[in-house]
Parts: structure tokens; C-alpha cells; sequence
């Protein structure tokens, strides 16, 4: 008799393995993320992968729509909050996202960046997945400007769905340098071009003494210092 696979052991694996291939990638890149680390920080027995995934392929565009479905539904959370005009629920998405940076010691970058610039001109498949994730992405920018007056961004020549393409396009830039600057520089002056003297949504103070007091005066990110960090290059704390 064929054993009856425990739907529920079935399904938290199979987020194990998500989990585990999402963080190796980001730290290192997708090919460079073998099957079998995936299996040994995961502790899914080795041989069962392709009892979760059909490929290697597959694995990766489950990762990459797992985490464009997270971003989207974080991007309707916060560009809908009718508690705040709609230029600073824009303004609260990017500086939320830069924290996210911050976090992660401005190395790592951003998942769907790094995949595109990896996999989008050697995978149609990947190529297909990601643009959709763009997509669905930037339409909610755009539902977020529709409400918005261009003008206080510069961006008024523009239809609302050509402004939010150019804001991903800019912010998705600005993500890629910052990953070989090290630091939150090019987040900066993103947040400075586009908002420039817009008040700040969740601004904290700089330390009295710090480096970034020394600077010419601007938009600053909301979280503290402008310090140079790199990340481990090994898998981090990695937490079931």
C-alpha cells in the first residue's frame, strides 16, 4: 500500500526549503545556491528535493513569486493607509524598504533585482516571472498615484504608470549601487531627488558626532547611520 503523505509535514518542508534557497540566494547568487546546501540547512533529508520541486528552475521561480507576493501585499498595506496623504504613503514605502537595506548591511540587495540582473536574459521562464513581478508591483505605485499630484515629485509629463515604472526602474538602481557602495549613499539621494523637501514620514535623530552631520545638508534616511558595512558572506542564523 502507498504511504499517505502528511499534508501538513509536506507543507512546512517545502517552507523550510523556501526559506533556506531565498536567504542562500540573496547572500550569494541562484547559481551559485547548490540543491544539496539548500537540503543541509533546510535538514530535509538528501535525495527529496524533487519530492517538493521539479527543478532546480522551478524552485527558483517559487522563490522569486513567494517574495514578489510578499512585497506586493506590503505595498497595498502601506500605499493604501488613507491615514496619510497619498505622496507619503509613497515616501513610507521607500523609506520602509531602505530600513529593510539597513538590516541587511547594505549587501545583499533586493531579491527580485538581484535575480533579474542574474536569470532574466538566460531563463524565458525567469524572464516571464520577474516582469510579472515588476508588474504587479509598479501597479500598485500607480494606484498609489493616481491620487497623487506629479508635480511635488517632478514627474508630471509622465502618466501615473509611466511614474511608477520610472520609480522602480530608479529605486532598483539605486539598490544595485548600493550593494557596491556598500552603504546607504545611493538610497539617499534617490529619497533626496525624488522628495526632496517633502516632510519626512519616520525621520530619527543622527548622533551628535556622527560623519553624516559633516555632510552637505539634504534628505537623510530615516534609520541612523551612514556607516560602511558588509555582510557575512555565509548562511546567517538561519531560524525555523
Amino acid at each position: 500500500m502507498a504511504r499517505v503523505r502528511n499534508q501538513e509535514n509536506y507543507d512546512a518542508a517545502r517552507t523550510r526549503l523556501l526559506d533556506v534557497g531565498e536567504k542562500l540566494i540573496r547572500q550569494k547568487s541562484f547559481a551559485d545556491t547548490g540543491v544539496m546546501d539548500v537540503l543541509k540547512y533546510a535538514e530535509i533529508a538528501k535525495g527529496s528535493f524533487y519530492h517538493y520541486f521539479q527543478s532546480k528552475e522551478d524552485f527558483g521561480i517559487e522563490i522569486a513569486r513567494r517574495y514578489s507576493k510578499q512585497q506586493v501585499e506590503f505595498a497595498r498595506q502601506v500605499l493604501n493607509d488613507d491615514g496619510k496623504l497619498p505622496i507619503l504613503r509613497l515616501r513610507a514605502f521607500f523609506e520602509a524598504a531602505a530600513v529593510d537595506m539597513e538590516n541587511r548591511s547594505f549587501s545583499q540587495g533586493c531579491l527580485m533585482c538581484n535575480l533579474t540582473s542574474e536569470l532574466a536574459d538566460e531563463s524565458p521562464t525567469f524572464q516571464a516571472e520577474l516582469n510579472q513581478n515588476w508588474q504587479e508591483l509598479s501597479d500598485e505605485i500607480a494606484q498609489c498615484l493616481k491620487d497623487s499630484d506629479l508635480t511635488t515629485i517632478n514627474l508630471s509629463h509622465l502618466s501615473t504608470a509611466e511614474a511608477a515604472d520610472w520609480l522602480l526602474n530608479a529605486w532598483s538602481g539605486a539598490l544595485t549601487r548600493m550593494k557596491a557602495a556598500g552603504n546607504s549613499d545611493p538610497l539617499e539621494l534617490f529619497m533626496k531627488s525624488v522628495f526632496k523637501n517633502q516632510g519626512k514620514t519616520n525621520e530619527r535623530k543622527f548622533p551628535k558626532n556622527d560623519s553624516c552631520n559633516r555632510r552637505e545638508p539634504g534628505y537623510r534616511l530615516p534609520y541612523g547611520k551612514n556607516t560602511r558595512r558588509r555582510g557575512a558572506s555565509r548562511l546567517r542564523g538561519y531560524e525555523r
